[in-house]
């Protein structure tokens, strides 16, 4: 064999095996997926290096994004950042904007697929759930606040004695307005006519007689009804009934609420001494509760949202302020209570080897190229090499 076939024979073999030794090598960083056995024993090097050593790989991932990657510092810093809270602030009211687009309503942000009987059914439970948390707040604010010890003037201390002035003048308006509504109604006139009636059936003597044979109850009452309304607009009677109205409140005012509900309800034991029961049962005579559920369900948020912009958007800043001071103030602690160490780990160890290898020769194939031909040009002068320490040797 002459000189130079075995100098291109050695740096040939050796470029080869230099080149596929650096391919399989990069190769067996992924592959084989899971170990090989050849009956009890197994294969060396399996699995590869990366699916072999997976776990530890997403606890030290894990360690080194939760120390020294996502820290309450590197946080408070990005919260920290100018334009931020102005950042957060137009990206909430991008939010409710779009919100104030959708013309779904309450029913249908919550149950989408509700058909009519399962509406219903929805709107009464929503009723029962209205009626048991107005009555466990009565009841608990009840006990929590001693209404059966405190008077009116210590749970109401902003009820001053001009604010129950201006409170009595608008009930006795309300209450005038009322009446005079009602005597000239036909529900009105007919027990007008009534009392009319029993008075003159009581009436004795001279005066008896004569009013029950020339008396007409009708034109009397007809009579009576603008009189009486009249009556009701002047400023002496509304002052008058104003100055009562005012007087009891003074009056009240002095009580509990205790004493109040047994006035009202004319016991003085009312539910085994448990006022606030009474009153948490008397809620269902009050509260239109059926009504209130089915405008509940029937209530758009969008727009309340349009109609109430003026009201919640100025809040916003003050919002988005309140939140990120709040979140500076317990950033650690909810770093600790998230445990980002152990959710990178988990992500890692769920995270497929074949996506990963991808990832990887995607970003680094030209080097692993580079590798495997770096492996070729050793190969090949260590096999040139060692062709001419042979001719040299012998």
């Amino acid at each position: 064999m002459s000189a130079w076939v075995l100098i291109i024979f050695s740096i040939a073999v050796a470029a080869i095996v230099g080149g596929v030794t650096n391919h399989f090598a990069i190769k067996m960083l992924f592959h084989p997926r899971r170990p090989i056995y050849i009956g009890s024993w197994k294969l060396p090097f399996t699995p590869g290096l990366i699916p072999k050593r997976k776990q530890d790989i997403a606890e030290s991932l894990g360690e080194v994004v939760a120390q020294y990657l996502v820290t309450s510092d590197g946080l408070r810093s990005v919260l920290e950042k100018p334009g931020m809270q102005q950042q957060l602030t137009q990206t909430l009211t991008a939010s409710i904007d779009r919100l104030a687009t959708n013309p779904k309503t309450l029913m249908e942000w919550m149950h989408p697929d509700a058909g009519e009987e399962e509406r219903a059914v929805l709107i009464q439970e929503w009723e029962q759930k209205l009626r048991m948390v107005a009555q466990q707040g009565i009841v608990h604010l009840w006990q929590s606040e001693r209404w059966s010890e405190r008077s009116l003037h210590e749970l109401l201390p902003g009820l001053q004695s001009e604010v129950r002035s201006r409170a009595a003048d608008k009930a006795t308006q309300a209450l005038l307005n009322a009446v005079g509504s009602q005597l000239q109604s036909f529900e009105g006139q007919r027990m007008l006519a009534n009392m009319l009636s029993k008075v003159l059936d009581r009436s004795q003597g001279f005066f008896g007689t004569m009013a029950a044979i020339f008396v007409d109850e009708d034109k009397l009452v007809s009579r009576m009804i603008p009189l009486l309304a009249e009556q009701l607009k002047s400023s002496d009677v509304r002052r008058t009934v104003a100055r009562i109205v005012e007087r009891k409140l003074d009056e009240w005012m002095d009580k509990t609420p205790a004493e109040l509900v047994q006035e009202l309800s004319g016991e003085t034991g009312t539910e085994n001494d448990k006022p606030e029961l009474w009153v948490a049962e008397r809620l269902n005579d009050v509260i239109p509760f059926a009504h209130l559920a089915q405008r509940l369900a029937d209530l758009r948020p969008a727009d309340w949202v349009q109609e109430y912009r003026h009201v919640w958007e100025p809040f916003i800043p003050r919002i988005v302020q309140f939140g990120v001071n709040k979140l500076d103030q317990h950033l650690d602690q909810l770093i600790k209570s998230i445990g980002l160490e152990e959710v990178v780990r988990a992500q890692v160890e769920k995270f497929p080897i074949e996506r990963l290898e991808h990832i990887i020769l995607s970003v680094s194939g030209k080097e692993f190229r580079a590798i495997t031909w770096l492996g070729v040009l050793l190969g090949g002068i260590i096999g040139g090499v060692q062709a001419f320490i042979l001719l040299a040797v012998g």
